[in-house]
């Protein structure tokens, strides 16, 4: 690294680097096409950061307004999010080159702005490849008791994943 990462919103040139970031620190369940990834970007263009080493992405969060307790599927291309209070972390990647810099915690706390900003009071995601230990330090906390619809949605994005929730006032970031 070259200097200080920047963050700043992703745009649609971003799309390409995002992708190729996601396949290397992803599972192969979770790999989407970056059309798909493009789409949380269309449907919330301020809600999706990234953080920077001059042209070099390093880091990303995509997320978007999306109804508590219904995460899209992986796979599925957004649309307009239906009205909702409540923020979803779709993805959060760190490039193995920029891991233990503290960059998870400053997109959250960036994103997480945007979305206080718009309105958003309340935030889900489902933790995936152990995650959850992170995202708890921000203030998530997992949610075990679910409902069978989403307690069958949140199997389907593997065995380890942790459906969590927070108050985004209180995000610890």
């Amino acid at each position: 690294m070259t200097s200080t990462p920047t963050l700043r919103p992703l745009t649609d040139a971003d799309m390409p680097a995002v992708a190729a970031l996601q396949l290397v620190a992803f599972a192969p369940l979770f790999h989407e096409p970056q059309e798909i990834l493009a789409s949380r970007l269309t449907v919330a263009p301020n809600l999706c950061w990234g953080a920077f080493d001059g042209d070099d992405l390093l880091a990303y969060i995509l997320s978007h307004p999306w109804p508590a307790a219904s995460p899209p599927p992986i796979g599925v291309t957004l649309s307009a999010p239906p009205p909702s209070d409540n923020w979803f972390v779709h993805d959060l990647a760190i490039g193995p080159a920029a891991r233990g810099l503290g960059l998870g915690r400053a997109l959250v706390g960036a994103a997480s702005g945007a979305a206080r900003g718009e309105g958003l009071t309340r935030g889900d995601l489902v933790a995936v490849q152990g995650a959850w230990r992170f995202w708890e330090k921000l203030g998530y906390a997992v949610q075990d008791d679910l409902p069978p619809p989403l307690r069958d949605k949140v199997a389907g994005y593997g065995e380890d994943a942790r459906y969590m929730t927070a108050d985004l006032a209180a995000l610890n970031v």
